[in-house]
């Protein structure tokens, strides 16, 4: 069995990831979760979050 590593909102985003609490998103939260729960309310934020993850850990897609 093997674990994948998702790095949480704020590995990737540092104090930044506190401004999500707004869209009801923790900062704890992994970033795939982050990204499904901003699709509905705010995608151009989803749009942010993936391109954040992509250059910061370049072998995840989500």
């Amino acid at each position: 069995m093997h674990a994948v590593y998702m790095p949480t909102l704020q590995a990737v985003m540092g104090p930044h990831a506190y401004m999500f609490q707004r869209y009801g998103i923790s900062p704890h939260d992994d970033v795939d979760t982050a990204v499904e729960k901003l699709q509905r309310n705010a995608p151009h934020l989803a749009r942010l979050l993936k391109e954040a993850v992509f250059r910061s850990y370049p072998l995840f897609s989500l």
